[in-house]
């Protein structure tokens, strides 16, 4: 499945890519999002108000769940995992 979506078209400032792991990077109000076009998977990475640090991956995102995403970076949208580097976390969520 491959995607040619623009988190920039979302209000997402690009800053920057790295064409051998085919991922672009963005960033947003503090929230930074490593956007894979090939496989269409977002990984959004911010500051969690009671988690603290945290990451969001998703996978296979239709064009309405991609578009959620980048609307709301905390967006659940069932298709991927949550990971917390923290001493008292102790896996995925």
């Amino acid at each position: 499945m491959s995607y040619n979506k623009d988190p920039a078209q979302h209000g997402w400032n690009y800053q920057g890519s790295n064409e051998a792991s085919r991922v672009a990077f963005y960033e947003k109000d503090g929230v930074k999002m490593d956007y894979y076009y090939t496989t269409g998977t977002v990984k959004t990475s911010m500051d969690h108000p009671s988690q603290g640090k945290t990451q969001m991956f998703r996978r296979g995102l239709d064009e309405a769940q991609f578009e959620s995403v980048c609307n709301n970076p905390r967006a659940h949208t069932g298709q991927g995992y949550q990971t917390k580097s923290s001493k008292y976390y102790s896996g995925k969520k």
